[in-house]
């Protein structure tokens, strides 16, 4: 089996709109072993906050359509 990436969470930073930077934090699967907390910065992404906005929206339809909410 090989290594895989497990993400965890994603650090941002916006400026006027604009992103600055970033963290990803994540551990590695290496053959069913996975290791500690590891993080990497995130650098000329190429988004800005509305496309975030964009799938925020999606991620929040999902969980409610999941959680039988309307609206």
């Amino acid at each position: 089996m090989a290594k895989t990436l497990v993400p965890h969470k994603v650090v941002i930073e916006f400026e006027d709109g604009g992103f600055v930077n970033g963290v990803l934090i994540y551990k590695i699967n290496d053959s069913g072993v996975i290791g500690r907390y590891r993080s990497v910065g995130i650098k000329n992404a190429g988004f800005d906050k509305s496309s975030l906005n964009g799938i925020l929206q999606k991620f929040n339809a999902h969980a409610k359509q999941a959680e039988g909410i309307d609206g």
